[in-house]
């Protein structure tokens, strides 16, 4: 997301600089500086030094963070570049308030761009108690948030949580511009066409599908217990298409639950016993897949029949699902399992996209399954159009970019 943004006002002859850490995965080849200055399509980049600890412990993870913040921070103090717009993300969660200082201090714009409402989410996911450390945190970022110009979130159940008690910020600085998908990238392809539906001998099944990161603020593991519901159709196949911390749990919840992960026999090219693979292949109804190569997006999503969007009941406001987007990019109709108050839920109610669960209800997601695979094509098809329209109405790239581009630079000439 950061990148289009960054890409489309360069485009548009603004001079964008980025500073940034290291990348999570090793990057290798001549365009790629891992510590200093580089030029990419039009963009400035500044690659600053920092910890690298394994992202799997905490404290690793925790020390990494504050060592980009104080390495952003000693640049900041040491640059000589004077912006007329500074836009500051919520990763890691100390930043905001070392950019809107700064900013301030260069008589700059401060804009804070919210994906996540932090300490809320590590509160709501169990990642942090609520106490003294998270108050002190959540005041800090109040502070800053209070100094931004602009706040821009990703949907209206954020901006309630924001200027809700504790927050109380101002609603008339936030703005929600929501994150997008690319819709000429990203188009419906038919099952007849869609040669991975055949790769993963699915083409007679009624494919259930979760894409992206498998994480804690989901409730996946009720999405698995759906599969074992006598109201689950014997066609249908749950694809779990991605990785993330809750995924071992998962394998291990549909092992425990006789919904086994077939792809471990499958990917068992010497077995003695193939015909045995196959078999379990077409009765499996869970099976995890890895992440697909990006060129292969539009046509991985548009594999499915139903796409599942879930949420924890606890992160309401925290976040906006962005899977959202490249689903309704591909034409496909949503489960979301979501409170009702979120903006996913209201999403695909108002715009007959799909229907929305609440969360934990193992029963009633095996009972909406069934329900969408009985559904005849004509139903099926006014979903898929209903999907793609809205993707190109309101949550295409050019549409998002033209929006967000609005509002950082209505007060500048140049940024």
């Amino acid at each position: 997301m950061l990148q289009d943004l960054c890409e489309h006002l360069a485009a548009a002859g603004h001079d964008v600089h980025v500073v940034c850490g290291q990348p999570n995965s090793p990057r290798v080849g001549a365009e790629f500086v891992a510590q200093g200055q580089q030029e990419h399509h039009g963009v400035t980049i500044h690659r600053l030094g920092h910890s690298q600890f394994k992202k799997r412990f905490p404290a690793g993870r925790l020390l990494n963070l504050l060592s980009f913040t104080r390495a952003t921070k000693r640049y900041l103090q040491r640059s000589r570049l004077k912006a007329d717009v500074y836009v500051c993300e919520t990763d890691p969660f100390l930043l905001p308030p070392v950019v809107a200082n700064h900013a301030k201090l260069r008589g700059g714009r401060f804009i804070a761009y919210l994906q996540d409402i932090y300490p809320d989410v590590a509160e709501a996911i169990g990642k942090a108690q609520p106490g003294l450390v998270t108050r002190l945190i959540r005041t800090r970022l109040q502070s800053a948030y209070q100094l931004a110009d602009q706040i821009i979130v990703l949907g209206s159940c954020m901006k309630d949580r924001l200027t809700a008690a504790p927050w109380s910020l101002d609603p008339d600085r936030i703005c929600i511009i929501p994150n997008w998908a690319d819709c000429e990238k990203i188009k419906p392809i038919d099952h007849r066409d869609n040669t991975l539906r055949r790769d993963w001998g699915v083409e007679e099944r009624f494919v259930v599908m979760h894409s992206g990161n498998m994480g804690l603020t989901q409730r996946l593991d009720v999405l698995i217990k759906a599969t074992a519901d006598p109201a689950w159709p014997d066609h249908a196949i749950l694809l779990l298409i991605g990785d993330g911390a809750a995924k071992e749990h998962l394998q291990q919840l549909a092992a425990n639950g006789n919904v086994h992960d077939s792809s471990n026999l499958l990917s068992q090219e010497n077995s003695s016993n193939k015909s045995l693979a196959d078999e379990s292949s077409r009765m499996s109804k869970v099976r995890f897949l890895s992440y697909q190569p990006r060129e292969k997006l539009a046509e991985s999503l548009s594999a499915a029949d139903l796409h599942v969007v879930s949420m924890h009941e606890n992160i309401t406001g925290c976040l906006c699902p962005s899977k959202l987007y490249g689903i309704l990019a591909a034409g496909r109709p949503v489960l979301a399992i979501s409170p009702e108050s979120t903006d996913l839920a209201r999403t695909t109610r108002h715009y007959q996209v799909g229907e929305v669960c609440r969360p934990g209800d193992a029963a009633a997601i095996a009972h909406q399954v069934a329900t969408f695979a009985k559904q005849n094509r004509t139903e099926t098809e006014l979903q898929q159009q209903a999907a793609r329209k809205l993707a190109l109405s309101h949550y295409d790239r050019p549409v998002c970019l033209r929006q967000l581009t609005q509002q950082l630079v209505a007060e500048n000439s140049a940024t």
